[in-house]
């Protein structure tokens, strides 16, 4: 990548470096969701780390990170599931957004899913975030359905 800027690959070993700027991309769906608001707010790292290993455990998975000297900027999860590719996180520190960090990293990912075989690549999203919407379009990405859930 230019302008300085590194990019990073590993596995689960990774997944700790990454844990601060997770916060922030919970904290960010928790503002964004419509609906769901709180169920983001209270979403805990050990939690979803515990999510991620267990992914890791069935196929490919990998950990993308973005950097700029030792200032992290952004990262990438993604997973592959009987051919099923998934990007399971992607994140740009608000401060790095523009620098084509987070087009960087998905492409970064679908290069990776496309060398594993993966039959196919999704990605989920926040309800109610609409300029991610508009980013993941630009990558090519559409919408093929909408989850409904009901708050318990």
């Amino acid at each position: 990548m230019s302008d300085g800027i590194a990019l990073t690959s590993g596995g689960i070993e990774m997944l700790d470096s990454i844990k601060d700027m997770w916060s922030k991309l919970t904290m960010d769906a928790s503002k964004h969701s419509t609906h769901f608001s709180s169920y983001f707010h209270n979403k805990r790292w050990d939690e979803r780390k515990s999510e991620l290993l267990r992914k890791a455990s069935r196929g490919p998975f990998r950990v993308d990170l973005a950097t700029f000297g030792k200032n992290k900027m952004g990262f990438c999860i993604s997973s592959i599931i009987d051919g099923a590719g998934e990007v399971e996180s992607l994140f740009v520190e608000e401060c790095s957004r523009g620098r084509r960090v987070g087009e960087a990293l998905l492409n970064q990912s679908i290069d990776w899913m496309r060398e594993n075989n993966a039959r196919t690549m999704a990605l989920f999203t926040v309800y109610g975030n609409d300029d991610v919407l508009k980013f993941y379009a630009k990558q090519d990405f559409r919408p093929i359905s909408i989850m409904l859930m009901h708050d318990l």
